[in-house]
């Protein structure tokens, strides 16, 4: 449990970040917010999920500081904050992809004694301060990248925070955590993207038959936030494109398999799969 004396303090109070706000000040905690959008801020202040701006976080008091920004922005508001981060009992983040923040971090000499880097897997479809929730995070995967020289002292803080917001936390180093989230987030993601972009450019769309079930389902994650996979399309793009390639491939297999009419094959190729994706509920 953390000491209810520990502020915290965010920048980005979209989904991700306007729910830890309301998740800690219900149990208690003086939380205070920095976003670009002064409405999400009016918002929060107005509700009582903040207690006020960042800037009016006391830095001579113990706190946390967490980075819930889009990827691409992130540099800048690491720099910005550079003061407030080397003064903080822990760094954090929420952003889906590692390698770059690293960049980022080392680009603007941050001392990272105080930085643990981590990962909630609890988005969805939806983004915006509009959108959070309060117990966004019960029994959620959290993953958790220690740097090099994280403290102890950080790392117990880190742990401790998302297990008080609900979350159950694993660990990852970052090149693993960015070519496993390439696979199994990113290239979702992208595939739905490219399949309701090739199905809008029929010449016979039909909005009652081709909102199905299956498609719907399939097909949810395309409503994402534009811009934050923009930037995530464009700061994992090695891991990405090596992911898409080997989509790419099995298409190809299964392709060729309806070309040669191989009945067989073509129900091992599809039992394969569906033997794989039961394993994993």
């Amino acid at each position: 449990m953390l000491d209810k004396s520990i502020q915290v303090g965010i920048v980005g109070l979209g989904m991700i970040g306007g729910s830890i706000a309301k998740s800690l000040t219900k149990k208690g905690y003086k939380v205070f917010a920095d976003d670009l959008d002064k409405n999400s801020l009016s918002s929060a202040l107005s509700e009582g999920s903040i207690d006020g701006f960042l800037e009016d976080l006391n830095c001579n008091n113990n706190f946390i500081l967490i980075f819930t920004v889009p990827i691409l922005s992130a540099g800048k508001e690491l720099l910005k904050n550079k003061e407030l981060i080397s003064k903080a009992l822990l760094v954090s983040d929420a952003l889906s992809v590692k390698g770059s923040l690293r960049k980022e971090i080392d680009k603007n000499k941050i001392n990272t004694k105080n930085f643990v880097l981590s990962h909630p897997i609890a988005g969805s479809e939806k983004s915006g301060y509009i959108h959070s929730k309060e117990d966004l995070f019960k029994n959620k995967i959290v993953v958790v990248t220690k740097l090099q020289d994280s403290s102890k002292t950080s790392i117990d803080i880190c742990y401790g925070l998302w297990d008080l917001l609900g979350a159950k936390t694993i660990n990852l180093n970052s090149e693993d955590h960015d070519k496993y989230f390439s696979k199994t987030s990113h290239l979702p993601h992208l595939i739905a993207f490219a399949l309701i972009s090739t199905i809008s450019k029929s010449d016979q769309i039909q909005k009652d038959t081709f909102t199905g079930g299956g498609l719907k389902d399939f097909t949810r994650i395309a409503s994402s936030d534009p811009k934050m996979w923009e930037d995530i399309f464009l700061s994992n793009q090695i891991n990405i494109l090596e992911a898409l390639k080997r989509f790419k491939s099995e298409l190809n297999e299964l392709e060729k398999l309806i070309e040669e009419k191989d009945s067989n094959k073509i129900n091992q190729f599809i039992k394969d799969a569906k033997n794989f994706r039961d394993s994993l509920i």
